[in-house]
């Protein structure tokens, strides 16, 4: 998990008149850029908007908080109006921003219009939602710290969770409820858990460390219907099997928000498209985080947002700087059987090495330039910086 930061950065040579500069967005990208925009000038007028309550927390807690003994209210690291005052910046929460004017440089919200000199759209991504038949009233999903409220408000004496997705954010919820004690079954498309990411010898590994500790798997399958059963659920399967659960948790990937940007005639593919500056099609405007894609990428994790904001800083205090982005490896939270992936890019085949009960893989392109690597196993984390390097040096010889 990666802490909230309040680094310092260098700051750039500033031109005479900076214009206000407006995000939209209260999550790790708005917040740590508002941070770090108060930093390097004490007098740049920094307004934010957002639809939540603005409350600073860590959002990848949210899928091991349960073994963080965190609740909701334990979650919070610091209110809107704490910050706000610190930070000397007007945030305006539970507020939705409905369209962006660019002719006028002007936002349209449900408060009114507000001026931009420079906007960042720092939006996030929202849960991708499957259409299931039946009663839908016991589907949740975790995406921000309004939606583990309600999580944890209707886990409240349950003992069985139907997990839909295998990927990522799936095994890290299916390691976190099964230490708790709640039975957990995975449903999902892959022929492994997570085998978007990893080669299958160390998805089945991952699936065996978490079927010892008390999931199940329904793979290759998905959920068609849900039926309410008194006051639990009967879910069915799309091949036809019948699952009695009493909450289900939904888990199977997220979509970038670009609504608002789409809207305002941006260029958008997957994420509003953006080059290493991280300027959109428009000069005025900018986007950060899991919302833009960046150079043909989307990457929505934090180490990319933590890279890219020193650069965004000098070019929002007038001095465009594009961004260095490095390969960083992602830390999957699974402690039954801990995992750190580096994703590949590109055409390859992963060569897999177990040493003992752990495994080691390494993604190679068909000129044997390594391209990615996963590691599975408490003692092989210790050597992702080894890893790194090694991938670093492959591919400046290449």
């Amino acid at each position: 998990m990666i802490e909230i930061t309040d680094d310092v950065i260098e700051a750039p040579q500033v031109q005479e008149t900076i214009e206000p500069v407006v995000i939209i967005g209260s999550g790790h990208a708005g917040y740590q850029l508002a941070s770090a925009l108060r930093a390097q000038s004490a007098d740049l007028q920094i307004t934010l908007f957002t639809l939540d309550d603005g409350a600073i927390y860590s959002k990848p807690a949210l899928s091991n908080a349960l073994a963080l003994g965190k609740d909701g209210h334990s979650l919070v690291r610091e209110t809107a109006l704490s910050w706000e005052k610190r930070l000397n910046i007007r945030v305006y929460a539970h507020t939705r921003v409905e369209r962006i004017d660019r002719a006028n440089k002007k936002l349209i919200t449900s408060i009114g219009e507000y001026p931009f000199g420079r906007l960042v759209l720092a939006t996030g991504a929202s849960p991708i939602e499957i259409l299931i038949q039946g009663d839908t009233s016991a589907v949740v999903s975790v995406n921000d710290l309004a939606d583990y409220r309600r999580f944890r408000s209707m886990l409240e004496g349950k003992q069985h969770v139907t997990l839909l997705g295998d990927g990522l954010i799936g095994c890290e919820f299916a390691n976190d409820l099964a230490a708790q004690g709640i039975k957990v079954t995975v449903v999902g498309l892959g022929q492994w858990p997570m085998c978007r990411l990893i080669p299958q010898a160390l998805g089945h590994a991952l699936q065996n460390a978490l079927t010892k500790l008390g999931v199940d798997w329904e793979l290759e399958n998905s959920i068609r219907s849900i039926q309410a059963q008194g006051e639990r659920y009967q879910v069915t399967l799309q091949n036809g099997q019948v699952l009695e659960t009493d909450l289900v948790l939904s888990a199977v990937g997220l979509k970038p928000n670009i609504s608002l940007a789409q809207e305002a005639g941006l260029d958008v593919g997957r994420g509003i498209c953006t080059g290493l500056d991280h300027r959109s099609s428009d000069a005025s405007i900018f986007a950060l985080g899991d919302c833009a894609e960046v150079n043909g990428q989307w990457a929505p994790y934090i180490n990319p947002i933590n890279q890219a904001i020193p650069a965004l800083v000098n070019s929002l205090l007038g001095k465009s700087t594009d961004a260095t982005l490095k390969n960083t490896p992602v830390l999957v939270k699974t402690p039954v059987l801990p995992l750190s992936i580096l994703s590949p890019v590109g055409q390859g085949q992963w060569l897999v090495e177990q040493h003992g009960d752990e495994w080691a893989a390494s993604y190679c392109d068909a000129d044997g330039v390594l391209k990615g690597f996963a590691l599975l196993g408490s003692q092989l984390q210790q050597q992702r910086s080894e890893w790194l390097e090694k991938l670093n040096k492959s591919s400046a010889t290449a």
